[in-house]
């Protein structure tokens, strides 16, 4: 055998062992750990024992975009600046800096802005907090807060609300909003107190 043949061989050799390492190191590691994520299996493994379930997790996601159509062809829009999602109880999420567009089918377009919401995700049940405020047409309407029903075709705005028209400007402290035909109703929480209505 000459020497160019024995190069040629320990060259050979020396690649076969290092891709042997190579394989070892990437794909036979001891450190790499299999977890069965099959929840409807009842062996579920240490692994997962091991999490504390007390640990509340949440994650943020920006700007958050939702679009929903209801059977009657009214839609419903929502947006945020971000929201956070609790992995604990993933149906409801805290969105920031919120508009709401609800385009009801042959009426105005009702807009709310907020700076804080919770909405749900299965029922796309909102509740806008903290500086809201709504116009309607030429209406507009400041409160502290205003809740979505979706099941019960209504929205309901209270606590501080100021509510004005045109000319005119009133206090109250309820608003309902019929989301089928955008009728619009102002209550007092109290029956014996006047709804305060002054003309501009």
């Amino acid at each position: 055998m000459n020497v160019k043949s024995i190069i040629q061989l320990s060259f050979f050799l020396i690649l076969i062992i290092f891709l042997i390492y190579i394989f070892k190191a990437t794909f036979l590691s001891d450190e790499e750990k299999i977890v069965n994520l099959d929840l409807n299996n009842d062996t579920i493994s240490d692994k997962i024992d091991k999490i504390d379930v007390n640990k509340k997790f949440s994650n943020i996601i920006e700007n958050l975009s939702y679009k929903s159509i209801d059977a009657n062809g009214n839609e419903y829009r929502l947006n945020a600046s971000s929201g956070e999602i609790n992995i604990e109880d993933k149906e409801n999420i805290t969105l920031k800096e919120v508009t709401g567009i609800i385009n009801l089918k042959n009426k105005s377009k009702i807009y709310i802005n907020s700076d804080f919401a919770k909405y749900n995700t299965k029922n796309y049940n909102t509740f806008f907090y903290q500086n809201v405020y709504c116009v309607y047409e030429d209406n507009k309407i400041y409160a502290d807060n205003v809740d979505l029903l979706f099941k019960d075709n209504k929205s309901i705005i209270y606590n501080n609300v100021e509510f004005f028209m045109k000319n005119i400007a009133a206090s109250a402290d309820k608003i309902l909003v019929n989301l089928l035909n955008g009728d619009i109703k102002i209550t007092m929480n109290n029956k014996e107190k006047k709804i305060k209505i002054t003309k501009k």
